[in-house]
């Protein structure tokens, strides 16, 4: 869902620099309105993502340990 919004913005961002009367100034919209903002979110979804993947990850490994343990558990040979 977020892909059309940041579609949408670009689309907005590129065109409003587009229309600028300057080269100069439309390279400057381009890169504050556009590049800068786009490269911002790609940077926090991919960050947000990582850390969901991971904390998944944690999570998955500490409840295999805890089955591991439960298991080995009621295994006992009778020596103190």
């Amino acid at each position: 869902m977020w892909h059309i919004v940041l579609i949408g913005y670009l689309f907005v961002a590129v065109m409003y620099s587009a229309a600028q009367p300057s080269i100069a100034r439309a390279l400057i919209y381009l890169v504050f309105w556009a590049v800068l903002p786009t490269v911002f979110t790609v940077f926090v979804v991919t960050v947000r993502r990582r850390n969901r993947l991971m904390k998944q990850q944690e999570k998955e490994a500490f409840e295999q340990s805890r089955r591991t343990v439960g298991q080995e558990g009621g295994k006992h040979d009778g020596s103190v």
